[in-house]
């Protein structure tokens, strides 16, 4: 029983840790697409 216990727990830390990831990565995605924006409109402005 306590085996069974403990992959599920393990497999929710994995499971958390990926998502984690994600979510770094689709910031640092949406970091990249905005950034040429801002620095139009900076351009812009000037």
């Amino acid at each position: 029983m306590v085996p069974v216990l403990h992959d599920v727990k393990a497999g929710f830390v994995l499971v958390l840790a990926l998502a984690f990831l994600l979510l770094i990565c689709a910031v640092a995605g949406l970091g990249a697409v905005l950034r040429p924006v801002r620095w139009s409109d900076r351009k812009a402005l000037r």
